[in-house]
């Protein structure tokens, strides 16, 4: 939860101080996979709103 809040530079240096270099992708990959579902939940939102205005 807190990586895809925007607060993960901590978390990936806690783990980086505990690992190794390979904590850099892994931090990586979830901030663009979590940032693109919310981006498409939100956008599924929106669309299922004026889609249902619009019948109105």
């Amino acid at each position: 939860f807190r990586v895809l809040c925007g607060e993960w530079i901590e978390s990936m240096w806690d783990c980086m101080y505990v690992g190794d270099v390979s904590c850099i992708p892994f931090f990586l990959a979830t901030v663009v996979i979590g940032n693109f579902v919310v981006l498409n939940l939100f956008l599924a939102l929106l669309l299922s709103n004026f889609g249902s205005s619009s019948l109105s």
